[in-house]
C-alpha cells in the first residue's frame, strides 16, 4: 500500500511536539579493527589507508580527516559500545538512529547487522531509544525481483524484532522508520505495524512516504557558506510535508583523497558554530524530532563523538548535556579497560555511571588509574594519566575536563630529564598525546591539554600552559625526575605556548616559579608574533602581523633559558613561519642570548616537520640536560 501525506498526519506529528523535541543521533555500526574482527574494515581503510602505519603523534592512518579520541574502534567491541552509550547518556541524547543495511550476507551487511544488535542493549541500559535508517541501496546489486524480496525480508525482520521492542522510537504510537533515499526501490511496502516512513527530501514525496528528514545539504563538490546551507534547510522546513529536522557539526569527506569518488562538498565546522546554528534552526522549525548527522561517520566528517581535534566540544553544545567534566569519564573507563585495569572495579564504575553517580565513578576510576600507572610499559616506563594540574579550589567544569596531563616516566630511581609537550591545533583544537619518537628515550614526557577557543580567549591558553609547567616543576620529583632538568616543547600552537611561558616571566611567577629555572625551550614551528587566533579574537586579519605583550618576540632577552628553534621548509611552512623564527633568532643573538639555535628542515611542511625535528630535540635534551645536571 502506497503511503500518502495528509494534512491530518501532519497535525498528528506536530501535536506530538511537547516542550522539547526528541533529539536523536545517526549512528554508523560498520567499523572493524584487526584486534577485534581480525582485519581492518573498509570504513577505516577505503582500500587506500593503512591503519597499521602509525604517525609520530600516535595516530593510525585511517580514512578520515579527524581521529577518534579513543582511537579507531570496532563496532562490535562491547567496551567501545559501553563508552559510546555512556557518552550519549551524559550528552543528553534521547535516542539513536542506526544506519542499517538489512539482514543479507552481501558485502559487510551481516557484520553491520550483528553490530546493530550488540549496540541496542547498551542503548537501553543508558535509557536511550533506538530506530533504524534502512539503506535500500544495500540490495541494488541483486537481480531485479530478488532486490525487492530481500528488502521485504529485511523490513519484516525489522518489524518483528526492532519495531516490537519497547525501546523503539515511536511517534504517536507508530514506529519511526527512516530510509536513506529511497535510492533504489520504489517504496510500496505494506507493514502491519504501519511505521511512519521518512526519506530524503527530494525523494520522499515522489515515493509516497509519510515525511522527510534533512541531511547536510552538500552537493557538487562545493563549499557551502552558512547562509547557503541555512537557506536550503529553511526551504525544507517551510514545506508542507512532515519533517525531521537536522543538526550537524560540519561536513568534510575523505572520498576524493581515498580515490573512492569525487567529494560531495564541504561545510566548515567553524569551531563548533555550525552545530550550534544548525541546532538552533532545527529547534525553531518546531519539528517533533531532530536528528543529528552524525555520531560517527568519519568518512564524511560529520562526527559529534569525541575526536582528537574537537575533544568533547560538540557534545557540550547539545541542549541537554550534563556536566561537561563527566564526559571524559567514559573515555577514561574505555582506556583503563584496554590497559588491563581491575575489571571488577571498572564494572562497578560503569554501573555507577549508568546510574548517573558520576562523582563516585570518578573516584573509583582515579583509583584504578593509579594502580594501572604502576604497570611497566615499553620495557621500563610508567604511564600515569588524567592528572589534574589545576590545584586551586573552585575550578570550573571546563578546567576539570581540559586541565589534565599524562606523565610517561622511566621506572627508575635515577634522576632524569623531563620534556613537557603541548599539542598544536591553532589554540582552538587538539588533544594531548605522548609523541612516539619521545618514548623510551631515557627521559620523562608530560603531555598536557589546555582550554581551547572559542570557548575561552587569550590569555587563558597561556595561563593553563603555565599551570601545567608549574605542576610539573613541583611534582616531577615524585616520579623520579630532576626539577632542574625540565624542558618545555610543543608543535605549532603548543610551541607558541612553550615560548610564551619561558620568555614572559609573569605567567610562571603567578605560581611562585621562575621561568629561568627551566632547562630549555624547544618550540617546533612556533608563531613568535602575536598568535593568529588571538589576532582573530580581536578582529585582526591573518595577514596583519602584530607584536604586543602576547607575542614571544616582545620578550627577547639575553637571560632566557637555552632555546632550540625548529621550522619546516620556508617555502612549505605556514605563511612567514620560518621568517618569523629567523628574525626571533637574530634578535635573541643581538640581545646577547648565546643559547638560541635555529634549524630549517628542507622539504618538510608544517604538519610533517615534527618527525625529523624529534632527533634534534632528543639530542638537545641529552646535551643541555647533562650540563644542567653538572651545574
Amino acid at each position: 500500500m502506497r503511503l500518502t501525506l495528509t494534512l491530518s498526519l501532519f497535525l498528528i506529528l506536530v501535536s506530538s511536539f511537547a516542550a522539547e523535541p526528541r533529539l536523536l543521533v545517526h549512528y554508523m555500526p560498520w567499523f572493524a579493527t584487526k584486534d577485534v574482527s581480525g582485519a581492518w574494515g573498509w570504513h577505516w581503510t577505503m582500500n587506500h589507508f593503512d591503519p597499521e602505519q602509525i604517525k609520530w603523534d600516535d595516530q593510525r592512518k585511517i580514512a578520515s580527516h579527524d581521529y577518534p579520541l579513543i582511537g579507531p574502534y570496532d563496532s562490535g567491541d562491547d567496551q567501545a559500545l559501553e563508552c559510546q552509550a555512556l557518552l550519549m547518556k551524559i550528552a543528553g541524547l534521547d535516542g539513536v538512529v542506526i544506519d542499517w543495511y538489512g539482514t543479507s550476507d552481501l558485502n559487510d551487511h551481516a557484520m553491520n547487522h550483528r553490530n546493530t544488535q550488540k549496540l541496542i542493549p547498551w542503548l537501553k541500559k543508558a535509557g536511550l531509544s533506538f530506530a533504524v535508517c534502512y539503506e535500500d541501496q544495500a540490495v541494488k546489486t541483486l537481480k531485479s525481483g530478488e532486490d525487492v524480496k530481500q528488502a521485504q525480508k529485511d523490513l519484516k525482520w525489522a518489524e518483528e524484532h526492532f519495531f516490537a521492542d519497547s525501546s523503539y522510537e515511536r511517534q504517536n504510537g507508530r514506529p519511526l522508520l527512516l530510509v536513506f533515499g529511497p535510492q533504489h526501490l520504489k517504496w510500496k511496502f505494506d507493514l502491519e505495524s504501519k511505521p511512519l516512513v521518512f526519506g530524503l527530501p527530494h525523494l520522499a514525496k515522489q515515493n509516497g512516504l509519510d515525511g522527510a528528514f534533512a541531511w547536510p545539504p552538500v552537493t557538487g563538490g562545493k563549499a557551502l557558506s552558512p547562509e547557503q546551507w541555512k537557506k536550503v534547510l529553511g526551504l525544507a522546513y517551510a514545506s508542507k510535508q512532515p519533517f525531521i529536522a537536522s543538526a550537524f557539526p560540519g561536513f568534510k569527506d575523505i572520498y576524493q583523497t581515498a580515490g573512492v569518488h569525487d567529494s560531495y562538498g564541504s561545510i566548515a565546522t567553524r569551531g563548533g558554530l555550525t552545530l550550534s546554528e544548525s541546532l538552533e534552526q532545527a529547534l525553531q522549525s518546531k519539528a517533533p524530532v531532530i536528528q543529528i548527522a552524525t555520531w560517527n561517520d568519519y568518512g564524511e566528517g560529520t562526527m559529534i563523538e569525541p575526536t582528537r581535534s574537537n575533544g568533547y566540544r560538540h557534545l557540550e553544545k547539545l541542549p541537554r548535556c550534563g556536566n561537561p567534566a563527566d564526559l571524559r569519564l567514559p573515555v577514561m573507563l574505555y582506556q583503563l579497560r584496554k590497559r588491563g585495569g581491575d575489571a571488577v572495579k571498572l564494572d562497578e564504575a560503569s554501573a555507577l555511571m549508568f546510574a548517573s553517580k558520576f562523582t563516585e565513578a570518578e573516584a573509583l576510576l582515579a583509583k584504578v588509574s593509579r594502580e594501572v600507572g604502576k604497570q611497566v610499559i615499553d620495557g621500563s616506563y610508567h604511564l600515569t594519566s588524567e592528572l589534574l594540574y589545576r590545584e586551586e579550589k573552585g575550578i570550573s567544569a571546563a578546567e576539570n575536563q581540559r586541565c589534565r596531563l599524562d606523565v610517561y616516566a622511566p621506572a627508575t630511581t635515577k634522576a632524569f630529564s623531563t620534556v613537557i609537550w603541548f599539542h598544536g591545533g591553532g589554540l582552538t583544537q587538539g588533544e594531548r598525546s605522548i609523541p612516539l619518537p619521545l618514548r623510551n628515550q631515557g627521559f620523562a614526557v608530560v603531555a598536557a591539554n589546555y582550554r581551547l577557543g572559542p570557548g575561552v580567549k587569550s590569555p587563558v591558553y597561556i595561563e593553563d600552559a603555565a599551570a601545567a609547567i608549574a605542576w610539573t616543576l613541583k611534582h616531577i620529583g615524585d616520579f623520579g625526575g630532576d626539577p632542574k632538568r625540565v624542558f618545555v616543547s610543543g608543535h605549532s600552537a603548543g610551541a607558541y605556548l612553550s615560548l610564551m611561558c619561558g620568555l614572559d616571566q609573569r605567567w610562571l611567577a603567578k605560581h611562585g616559579m621562575d621561568a629561568d629555572d627551566l632547562a630549555g625551550l624547544i618550540p617546533l614551528s612556533p608563531q613568535v608574533i602575536t598568535h593568529f587566533t588571538i589576532r582573530d579574537e580581536r578582529g585582526i586579519k591573518e595577514t596583519q602581523p602584530i607584536i604586543d605583550d602576547l607575542a614571544p618576540l616582545f620578550y627577547v632577552r639575553k637571560d632566557a633559558p637555552p632555546i632550540l628553534l625548529v621550522t619546516g621548509d620556508r617555502e612549505k611552512e605556514l605563511m612567514g613561519r620560518y621568517e618569523e623564527c629567523a628574525y626571533f633568532w637574530r634578535m635573541m643573538k643581538l640581545a646577547g642570548h648565546k643559547g638560541t639555535t635555529l634549524h630549517e628542515l628542507d622539504g618538510f611542511d608544517h604538519g610533517r616537520m615534527p618527525e625529523p625535528a624529534f632527533p634534534l630535540l632528543v639530542k638537545f635534551v641529552e646535551t643541555t640536560g647533562s650540563q644542567s645536571a653538572r651545574n
